[in-house]
């Protein structure tokens, strides 16, 4: 999966699970770029849980630090190398 897919699927998980459906597209967009700066710790939980989920993938906890999450494309970027890792497994 190539990392503007990824970043598409994750932003698409990050409007499910967080935002307010009534919210419009241009809110929700300004939302989920600023999101993982001020993103509290039940929902960094639930977004890794969906994360995870959706891909297949289990994410190290060694993984788990401000520099891979402190913003949309740090996340972005950590996430590939699981989902790019296990695409070359199962080659």
């Amino acid at each position: 999966m190539n990392k503007e897919a990824l970043k598409a699927a994750i932003v698409k998980i990050i409007k499910m699970i967080i935002l307010d459906p009534h919210d419009n597209e241009a809110q929700k967009d300004t939302f989920v770029n600023d999101y993982l700066s001020y993103i509290d710790s039940i929902r960094f939980i639930e977004l890794i849980t969906e994360v995870e989920n959706e891909f297949g993938i289990e994410i190290s906890n060694e993984d788990l630090i401000l520099e891979n999450i402190k913003d949309l494309d740090s996340f972005v970027t950590m996430i590939s190398k699981y989902v790019n890792a296990d695409v070359k497994i199962m080659k």
